[in-house]
């Protein structure tokens, strides 16, 4: 019997013609930073993977640096200002996220962790999610795994299987391609398959109706 890959069941079932928008989240601050790297390379993969499909794809890039000040405010009033505020809306309203951060001392950086602590616990329920990660040495290979993962179990999101973490010298080589395009393709059947837009077990009322 022949055998269809998941990405190409969930495109059948998914009959609406529509744009899906895809936001990159980095907590990357150098420049050029390879975390944001990783994370557009991904995003490059999702579109081409969707396009095959026939599917309209916009990306949206947020370099949480540049709100840094704003998230840091935020942390301590719990009250995102204009800007800060319109841009979780755009995030939380997103059909997938790409979530990138640096790695120190065995977790995601702090800057990372402050923006997701002023996001509300609700907001990215059945949110499908690549989870990248930029690191040293391969010794930070499972952080994640073990530590993002975690935080995203916590918001009831949907992380891909395949999650990515990528040191300097692992750029363009066949292993790291090969990760993104299964984590990519990953992210596709998510997308497709209208994860997002179903409302979770037991949510009724504007809550699940919201998707």
């Amino acid at each position: 019997m022949e055998q269809t890959d998941i990405v190409t069941l969930a495109a059948k079932a998914d009959t609406k013609p529509r744009q899906y928008h895809i936001t990159i989240v980095s907590a990357g601050i150098s420049e050029p930073s390879n975390t944001l790297r990783l994370a557009t390379e991904v995003a490059e993969k999702v579109v081409e993977c969707l396009h095959g499909y026939g599917k309209e794809v916009a990306v949206e890039t947020v370099n949480l640096k540049e709100y840094a000040r704003q998230i840091a405010d935020a942390s301590l009033t719990f009250n995102p200002d204009g800007g800060l505020s319109s841009m979780i809306d755009r995030v939380v309203n997103s059909d997938a996220l790409i979530v990138a951060s640096p790695i120190y001392k065995a977790s995601y950086s702090g800057l990372f962790k402050e923006f997701w602590d002023i996001v509300e616990q609700d907001t990215i329920t059945n949110m499908p999610v690549v989870l990248c990660a930029t690191g040293g040495s391969d010794r930070h290979a499972m952080v994640p795994d073990v530590v993002m993962r975690g935080l995203f179990a916590f918001f009831r999101a949907v992380p891909t299987p395949t999650s990515i973490m990528a040191t300097k010298d692992a750029f363009d080589t066949q292993e790291l391609i090969d990760r993104e395009l299964r984590a990519a393709s990953e992210l596709g059947a998510l997308v497709l398959s209208g994860v997002r837009r179903r409302p979770s077990a037991g949510i009724s009322g504007s809550e699940g109706d919201r998707w």
